[in-house]
């Protein structure tokens, strides 16, 4: 960009950065909710397991807890042009805690995404790649805004509009959530990774592209 004075990265077209702040990678894309069904799953059951008691899983669903609480009140996407990153991070925050997300999902999603990406050979092993990929999880279970309004037409006829927005997802909104999800979790992460990726082994096999290269 910076050679063709289109911006300022040095190393990678335009197209590469807009990749990357979709997706924390210049190249890797976001993993698609299939994908991490196997490890969401494992994830799931081994939290519920021990979610009364385990200390670091409680601590964690704790401070989820007051994170949520604390993002305050929540805007219609139509409204978030103009705000500030910090605003609008929390602004999804409280759209997950008003959608009924509980903080249980967030440590599962938290969980599921590191193994994800653990055992995942082509992964992009970054620290902001994970990032983004654990709010763009949890972005999908709330990511917009929807709205109904029925009338009636000059002849008596029933209708309904409909209005859905969604905030971009993208840019540091996304690093934000991410960062501040991980920071609740990172010891989850730290104690029980491995364990949650042995029992998504144990379940459902490895990796697909593990077991085509005949590994495992």
């Amino acid at each position: 960009m910076r050679a063709a004075r289109l911006g300022l990265a040095a190393f990678h077209c335009r197209r590469h950065v807009e990749h990357k702040a979709r997706h924390g990678s210049h190249w890797h894309g976001t993993y698609s909710a299939a994908e991490l069904k196997p490890y969401l799953a494992a994830a799931t059951s081994y939290v519920r397991l021990r979610v009364e008691s385990d200390r670091f899983i409680k601590a964690a669903l704790n401070a989820v807890a007051l994170l949520l609480e604390e993002a305050g009140h929540t805007e219609i996407a139509t409204r978030l042009k103009g705000m500030s990153a910090n605003r609008r991070a929390r602004i999804a925050l409280a759209r997950l805690r008003v959608a009924g997300v509980k903080p249980e999902r967030f440590v599962i999603i938290e969980l599921a995404v590191s193994a994800l990406i653990e055992e995942d050979p082509g992964s992009h092993r970054t620290k902001e790649f994970r990032t983004v990929q654990i709010a763009k999880a949890l972005h999908r279970l709330a990511s917009g805004t929807h709205k109904r309004w029925p009338f009636v037409d000059h002849q008596g006829r029933h209708h309904q509009t409909e209005l859905h927005a969604f905030p971009r997802s993208s840019g540091p909104v996304l690093r934000l959530i991410g960062r501040a999800v991980e920071q609740q979790c990172e010891w989850v992460v730290e104690k029980h990774l491995s364990a949650v990726l042995a029992l998504k082994v144990k379940r459902y096999g490895r990796h697909p592209t593990l077991r085509a290269a005949g590994v495992g």
